[in-house]
């Protein structure tokens, strides 16, 4: 019984450690403060990776491993100038790349049902595939990324909410609101 509760508490502590890096990280990119918030990043990720890989979120473990290669790609490619102006692309690419996005969503989900024991396939596959869309856009500098990360978020609460991660479902809350000030410019 004290194992397992060390365990948990061991769990929790990292889980409060990669939001609180995670957090730092967003906030850092939202102030503009490259490439030193990719540091933050990398290790929240890190820790998200092994902590998702517990949970059966086999997909978001994987999508954690993305995010470390695109924080050390995001602090490579900001540590020399660069022009931030917003890109933008028109209403018809989005349509593609939702539909696209759909379909990848909908492969991925089938594997993970077929191959794996993940745990909710179809949320898991949702967020990971659409989140590395909008890390994309991100890195890429278009705005529309927020409106991605914000049905992204919505659902990631409820996916670590339901996979027993709770911080990790309030991250996502947090990261909600973030996408918000995003999009709104706030």
């Amino acid at each position: 019984m004290k194992a397992a509760t060390a365990v948990i508490k061991r769990e929790r502590a990292a889980e409060a450690t990669a939001v609180v890096l995670s957090l730092a990280y967003t906030w850092g990119y939202l102030q503009g403060w490259v490439p030193w918030c990719f540091i933050p990043a990398a290790i929240g990720a890190a820790i998200l990776m092994v902590l998702c890989w517990r949970k059966a979120i086999l997909a978001e473990s994987a999508l954690q491993g993305f995010y470390i290669g695109m924080a050390l790609y995001g602090a490579w490619a900001s540590s020399s100038p660069q022009d931030w102006t917003p890109a933008t692309w028109p209403t018809t690419t989005h349509l593609w790349a939702i539909a696209i996005a759909s379909l990848m969503t909908a492969g991925v989900a089938f594997g993970l049902q077929r191959k794996t024991k993940s745990a909710l396939p179809w949320l898991d596959a949702f967020t990971t595939v659409f989140s590395l869309l909008a890390t994309w856009l991100m890195v890429h500098n278009h705005h529309a990324n927020w409106a991605y990360w914000i049905a992204i978020d919505a659902v990631a609460i409820y996916l670590y909410a339901k996979r027993g991660l709770p911080m990790g479902a309030a991250l996502y809350a947090i990261y909600l609101v973030m996408a918000i000030m995003g999009w709104f410019g706030l």
